[in-house]
């Protein structure tokens, strides 16, 4: 076990070019695969951003909604 260990370690520390990253994950700009990366990482954003723009709507509608149920309420009971 304890030469395993060893071994990783000499291979690791004496062959740098092993623990390189590929293509996609150092960010070579002119791949396709990291262009389409990038596009896929800007339609995630704008789901995202239309999800979170609904709810927000949603939450604004419910706060005016309520607003205006309480207004009503108050003016009934003054009268």
């Amino acid at each position: 076990m304890k030469m395993r260990y060893l071994f990783l370690i000499y291979l690791f520390t004496f062959s740098p070019g092993l623990l390189s990253a590929c293509a996609t994950c150092y960010g070579a700009p002119d791949a396709p695969a990291t262009q389409g990366l990038n596009m896929a990482i800007l339609v995630l954003l704008g789901f995202i951003s239309a999800i979170l723009l609904i709810i927000s709507l949603s939450i604004f509608s419910i706060y005016r909604k309520s607003k205006l149920y309480h207004a009503q309420v108050n003016y009934e009971s003054n009268n």
